[in-house]
């Protein structure tokens, strides 16, 4: 049953990423996009919720949530914002990096070992960095590459916050608040936001709700498959999925230029993937 929700998870991300790009790709507001998806991604996920409700009692583990939140903020502005100048498949080979990340603070603060394939598939995963900024990074789309490693280092160390709240948050739940507080974290701080988001909901309505509709069940099937399956097993059906990107960009998006290139990345950061998540 994992392996069901895994792929289901794989082409909700994949359905999510290309949608995202369609809206973003003309240089439209991020920031309002964000709002969006985490808006949506808490009404979806919040049936899940409280059918299996397990909340923690402790006040202090909510700051940490809220904490979270706010590296949820920012870490989902940088990816969204980077849309604007990159197609899905040069992002998803160079967010490969956040396993890098992961790894080292990993084996830093929580003590796990280092072996020859994470050794291999880091040297992999940077590989697959190297290609696109060689290719690709010069004007608007090194700006795009930027956010994106930017929003690597972000990711991991809300990956390792994420460890640590686990313990006292079911997968239901952690997934309804990491969409809840950042929704009001954003609508909080944006600047001209009641302006922002209807503008942006009046320009694409169909296709930002369906786009934020499927990140949020992507990441409900994630959580589904870890809590079913092994961890390592799961997010490598999940990252196999980096190959379908570039397909469906270049038949639904009709993106253009430098696909032999973006094969090389994406199988390289595939690979990379791959082998640090072997163990």
């Amino acid at each position: 049953m994992w392996f069901l929700f895994a792929v289901l998870s794989g082409l909700f991300y994949t359905g999510s990423q290309l949608i995202s790009r369609h809206v973003l790709k003309g240089g439209k507001d991020p920031w309002a996009f964000s709002f969006y998806f985490s808006l949506i991604g808490a009404l979806v996920t919040l049936p899940f919720m409280l059918l299996d409700l397990r909340l923690p009692s402790e006040g202090k583990l909510y700051l940490f949530m809220f904490l979270a939140g706010i590296f949820i903020v920012v870490h989902n502005y940088l990816m969204f914002k980077s849309q604007n100048f990159l197609e899905p498949s040069l992002q998803g080979a160079i967010l490969k990096l956040r396993l890098v990340w992961v790894l080292l603070l990993s084996i830093i603060l929580l003590s796990e070992s280092l072996t020859p394939y994470k050794i291999v598939g880091t040297v992999f995963a940077f590989l697959a960095g190297i290609v696109v900024v060689g290719r690709f990074g010069k004007n608007n789309q090194l700006k795009g590459i930027v956010l994106v490693v930017m929003a690597t280092i972000l990711y991991s160390c809300l990956f390792i916050l994420n460890k640590f709240l686990l313990d006292d948050f079911n997968a239901q739940s952690i997934t309804f608040f990491v969409f809840l507080f950042p929704t009001f974290i954003n609508f909080g701080v944006m600047p001209d936001r009641i302006n922002r988001i209807t503008k942006l909901i009046k320009s694409d309505f169909k296709f930002v709700v369906i786009a934020c509709i499927f990140g949020a069940f992507a990441n409900l099937t994630m959580n589904k498959a870890l809590s079913l399956g092994e961890a390592s097993k799961v997010l490598v059906i999940i990252e196999s999925f980096l190959i379908a990107l570039l397909a469906g960009e270049k038949i639904f998006l009709k993106e253009k230029g430098g696909l032999f290139i973006k094969l090389i990345a994406v199988l390289l950061a595939t690979a990379g993937a791959i082998l640090i998540r072997m163990n």
